[in-house]
Parts: C-alpha cells; sequence; structure tokens
C-alpha cells in the first residue's frame, strides 16, 4: 500500500546503516561515489558508481524476505515485458539487491517542476504500461466479495470508522454497496500494488518523455486489472480529463478493455486499500488524515456523477 510522501512524509521502516566497504562488495568492485536515494518511505537505496563508471541501484530489504523475495521473483518474471530494474546481484544474505541505474525523475518530480506539457504527453503511455501489466493468460474472474465483506466491517466499527467519522463511512459504505456490479471487473491478472507517481519513472529522450522505469515491487499481488488503475489515479485532481482520455486511448489501443466509468471505478477499488489503511495500528494522524480527505473527494465525486 503506498503513501504519497508530499502529503504523507513518512517513513514505515527506518533508514538502514550500510557503510561503504559493504556496498563495494555487494556490487563486486571498488566504489567511486555512494549517493542515498531520497523517496522511499520503506526501503534502504544507494545508487552507487563504481571505478569503471558502471551506475548501480542497491536496495536492502527493511521490510524482511517475503518483500525480497516478492520484488526478486516479480522482476525476473517482468524483465523484458516491461520497463522493470534489470537485477544484475543478488546478496541473499544481506537482502539486497543490486540492479542497473534508471535515468530519469519520477512522475511525481515532474509534476512538481510544473512541466505540465511533459506530464500530460505520458497519459498515453502509462496507459500502455498498464495494460501490458495487466494483459496475461488468466481466466478466473476477478473475485471482489472477501474484500467489500472486510471493507463493510471495517466501515462498521473500529479504528476506520472512527477516523472517517460516521457520515463519511456511511456515505462511503453506501457508494460500494450501489456499484459492486461494477467493480467485479476482469479477470485476475498481477497488480504492482503500489503504483503510484513516485514509482514510476519517466526520462526526456530528445523531444519526447518516455516511461523508462517502473519500481518498487516488494508489494506485488494479484487482483482486478483496476487495482493499479486506481492507484495511478488515487489523487485524482493531478489527472484532468484530457490526461485521463489520452491514458484510456493508450490503454485501448495497447488491446486493453476498460469498462465505462472506469476512472470513478477504479478509484473505488482503490478505496478498499485506504479503508485498510485507516484501520490499522498504530494511529497515524497525517497518513489518515490523508487517506479521509482522499475519501471525502471520491464520494463527493461519485454523488455529483
Amino acid at each position: 500500500m503506498g503513501l504519497d510522501p508530499t502529503v504523507t512524509n513518512v517513513r514505515v521502516f527506518p533508514l538502514l546503516e550500510v557503510g561503504r566497504d559493504e556496498l563495494a562488495e555487494i556490487v563486486g568492485g571498488a566504489v567511486a561515489r555512494v549517493e542515498p536515494v531520497d523517496g522511499g518511505l520503506t526501503n534502504t537505496i544507494h545508487r552507487v558508481t563504481r571505478e569503471t563508471g558502471e551506475v548501480f541501484g542497491v536496495k536492502h530489504y527493511a521490510g524482511g524476505r517475503d518483500w525480497f523475495d516478492t520484488e526478486l521473483t516479480t522482476l525476473t518474471l517482468l524483465h523484458g515485458t516491461l520497463p522493470v530494474p534489470e537485477i544484475v546481484h543478488v546478496d541473499d544474505r544481506r537482502l539486497a539487491i543490486v540492479y542497473r541505474w534508471i535515468e530519469g525523475i519520477t512522475l511525481h518530480e515532474l509534476r512538481k517542476q510544473g512541466q505540465h506539457t511533459a506530464f500530460a504527453s505520458l497519459a498515453e503511455p502509462l496507459g500502455r504500461v498498464l495494460y501490458l501489466l495487466a494483459k496475461g493468460d488468466a481466466t478466473e474472474p476477478f473475485e471482489l466479495t472477501s474484500l467489500l465483506e472486510q471493507a463493510y466491517r471495517q466501515l462498521a466499527d473500529g479504528p476506520a470508522r472512527e477516523r472517517l467519522g460516521v457520515p463519511l463511512a456511511d456515505a462511503l459504505r453506501k457508494a460500494l454497496e450501489a456499484r459492486e456490479p461494477e467493480m467485479a471487473f476482469g479477470s485476475v491478472c498481477l497488480s504492482h500494488g503500489d503504483l503510484g507517481h513516485r514509482n514510476v519513472l519517466v526520462h526526456r529522450t530528445g523531444e519526447r518523455w518516455r516511461v523508462n522505469g517502473i519500481i518498487d515491487w516488494e508489494t506485488t499481488t494479484t487482483g482486478s486489472p483496476l487495482f493499479d488503475i486506481g492507484s495511478l489515479f488515487r489523487y485524482a485532481n493531478r489527472a484532468d480529463a484530457d490526461f485521463r482520455a489520452s491514458f484510456e486511448h493508450g490503454y485501448r489501443d495497447a488491446g486493453g478493455t476498460l469498462p465505462d466509468g472506469w476512472f470513478l471505478t477504479s478509484r473505488l477499488l482503490d478505496a478498499l486499500f485506504l479503508i485498510e489503511v485507516l484501520a490499522d495500528e498504530p494511529d497515524l494522524p497525517e497518513v489518515h488524515g490523508d487517506m479521509r480527505r482522499l475519501l471525502t473527494r471520491l464520494v463527493a465525486d461519485l454523488e455529483a456523477r
């Protein structure tokens, strides 16, 4: 579950202390430069330049072996299909992965720089990338029931209801109940699980911007094709109608299918994860306040539909 660092700049796990000598050993050669990488909220990442000039990313998994194994498996599976980090070495003992450095900045950084034309130009490529991620041979229908039942319990009683407040919790449940048929869309597919703007790397080549990398696959799961779309559009005000139309064109042109009203439906599915965050302990006022604002906007957009 990903949280936007511009609003919820709270680390899930503390940064690990990793020395220069250890990094040199992991990348297999003398090191010319080491730079900590900012932006992540969970793992510890360094950009390491060897004396040979090669540049690597070294990622230590503070979340433990499950996250390490999940990312390792996923990157191996997707290499050559999607723009994912290319693994060059795995240190199983240290729970560290070395990958070739991907040039670029995050989609989040691009937007914050005010590069509106560049940001808009990436909508269609993003549609294509998300279809490639959702594309697969599975025919098993996406099953929504258990996720909805959990969300309804959390909205009816406990921390999520308290943090949202009774009116919003009840309005959100009503919205979910009314749109259950729309939310049960598509076959089960691979899902990134945290496809926010800070996990999309973009790079300018000549006059064009391209999606150069999708990173941080440690929470990969399976689910609806709309899960990652909902995560990408979680902060709905950042994508205007033209951006959404270009994204849809890219997704459909690549071979994908989207339901009518996909923009709101995908955000409703994403709301299931936000509710889960609100139901978690301990109390994180910044994080939970952000979730409440997002869900308030979602309910308002649904009511205005």
